[in-house]
């Protein structure tokens, strides 16, 4: 009797808590991302809202306890399905901490319902499908807060996947609203994908993407979400620095080095490919064996998006970049440990 009971039992007993249980492990071990505690900032974290395009937009922002003369300004946008303090998050709160060594201030505007409406043709999100401004949003957002803090200093946008995407927008269409950008695990839209309209002025940018980035292929062609949706065609890594470079007036081969191997993991290095002197300048930091993540060595992202390399900071590259010819920053992270992997 007692065996068949148990015999009655095994069948439910799977479906309602083992399946479950296996499904939560599985989600956990794929999705979840493993970000350090919070640094001790000089500043703190604040909110805001800013009108534009006949919304109410949301978003974070942090500002260091002294700022520099003329600070400077930095925008960061996020990926998809998320906002900007879970960016803050992602990046292992590096742009605070470097905010606080150099006296700049930090964004991080919030998309319309977890996207953004960039150059893109065949997404069918929110953003898109409602004609959400937002370069009209970031153009607001950076008036708001260089006449609250009373500096017109440089401006510096960066984004992550769509927030990258967003960036290109930016550059493409509305170049006059940066000094230099940034775009991360993100390449531009081919021609028949794409419904900007170019102002074709050169602009510095860089652009940092991971060989083995399964969502957006460091090669071109048909990018997938995670869970496979179709996002229309991008050009290769190479094809969307060389769009700038030639813009600003390249016409000869980059400068390519091999980094050093800070890591000193066989898995994954990093080259970087440039292109200066000349109207603006250009980068290409290309993570080989990297995936679609923010490449660093203080939070363990999510192991879906493919692997995270360590032989490169991309929040320290990036604002070296933003700086340059500035020596090449070196983020001092005082008391914190290259961990939580």
């Amino acid at each position: 009797m007692k065996t068949s009971l148990f015999r009655d039992l095994v069948a439910p007993l799977t479906v309602c808590v083992l399946l479950p249980s296996m499904a939560g492990m599985w989600w956990r071990y794929n999705f979840e991302y493993s970000a350090p505690p919070a640094p001790a900032l000089s500043g703190r974290l604040e909110t805001g809202h800013v009108e534009a395009g006949g919304l109410e937009r949301s978003f974070s922002f942090y500002v260091p306890s002294h700022l520099s003369a003329n600070a400077p300004l930095v925008v960061a946008l996020h990926g998809a399905d998320s906002d900007g303090q879970q960016l803050r998050a992602f990046t292992g709160y590096e742009f605070d901490v470097l905010a606080d060594q150099y006296g700049f201030m930090v964004a991080y505007p919030d998309s319309f319902a977890g996207s953004w409406n960039d150059c893109r043709v065949a997404p069918n999100n929110s953003a898109r499908r409602q004609g959400i401004d937002d370069v009209g949003f970031v153009k607001k957002l950076i008036e708001h807060l260089q006449a609250r803090y009373r500096t017109s200093g440089s401006v510096y946008v960066l984004g992550y996947s769509t927030g990258g995407l967003m960036v290109y927008r930016l550059a493409v269409e509305a170049p006059e609203t940066f000094t230099a950008a940034a775009a991360i695990s993100a390449n531009l839209p081919v021609d028949g994908n794409s419904d900007c309209a170019p102002a074709r002025t050169p602009v510095s940018i860089a652009i940092v993407n991971g060989t083995a980035d399964q969502i957006n292929p460091f090669d071109g062609g048909n990018p997938h979400s995670v869970w496979t949706m179709n996002l229309g065609a991008v050009q290769s890594a190479e094809q969307s620095a060389r769009y700038f470079a030639a813009l600003a007036g390249h016409a000869n081969e980059p400068h390519v080095e091999r980094l050093p191997d800070r890591s000193h993991h066989a898995s994954t290095w990093a080259e970087r490919s440039t292109w200066s002197c000349g109207k603006a300048n250009i980068e290409l930091l290309a993570i080989h064996g990297g995936g679609h993540t923010i490449s660093q060595p203080f939070v363990r992202q999510p192991r879906i998006l493919g692997p995270t390399s360590t032989d490169i900071d991309a929040p320290a590259e990036v604002w070296r970049f933003f700086t340059q010819p500035a020596e090449t920053v070196a983020l001092a992270h005082t008391g914190r440990e290259a961990g939580g992997r």
